[in-house]
């Protein structure tokens, strides 16, 4: 246990959020994940309007909760003066970033071909991305946004192991 916990200590401010905010998000995730594709299946469950405004309320109201109080915790630290930040850690927040920026536009692009194939050539198209309902395209892009998050902090977390 002491190893770990030299571990954590050792971290820059910047890691420990990026840390923190992968698990979070991550957590929050897998919940979603599970509860509109049982199964971990990529293709949503048949919810009526009601269950999927339910399931999206729940989604943004624990998003908010948990970035809300990372970001406190993390601004309370920075006025305590326990924050040290360099240009590495710029360097590996701007790395980080540019993997989550990128994930995130071929989320999107995917989800975008997929709308469109599945619009223009309708019953014809079976390919593995097609969109039937708006619950579909919500959680195609609810699913490409929190990869790209992820993989945002992922990237991050990794850059700073490797250094």
């Amino acid at each position: 246990m002491e190893g770990r916990m030299s571990i954590i200590t050792d971290m820059s401010e910047p890691e420990r959020q990026s840390w923190i905010t992968l698990l979070a998000d991550g957590f929050v995730f897998v919940w979603f994940w599970k509860a509109i594709a049982p199964g971990w299946s990529l293709n949503p469950s048949n919810l009526s309007p009601g269950e999927t405004g339910e399931l999206f309320l729940k989604l943004v109201i624990i998003t908010i909760f948990y970035h809300a109080v990372i970001g406190i915790i993390f601004s309370v630290r920075r006025r305590q003066g326990e924050v040290d930040r360099d240009e590495r850690d710029v360097a590996i927040q701007s790395f980080g970033s540019r993997v989550g920026y990128i994930a995130l536009h071929a989320g999107v692009g995917l989800t975008t071909v997929g709308i469109l194939m599945s619009y223009i050539i309708a019953d014809e198209y079976t390919g593995s991305i097609a969109f039937e309902t708006p619950v579909e395209i919500l959680f195609s892009l609810v699913f490409v946004s929190y990869v790209a998050d992820l993989m945002r902090h992922g990237a991050v977390v990794l850059r700073y192991r490797a250094t």
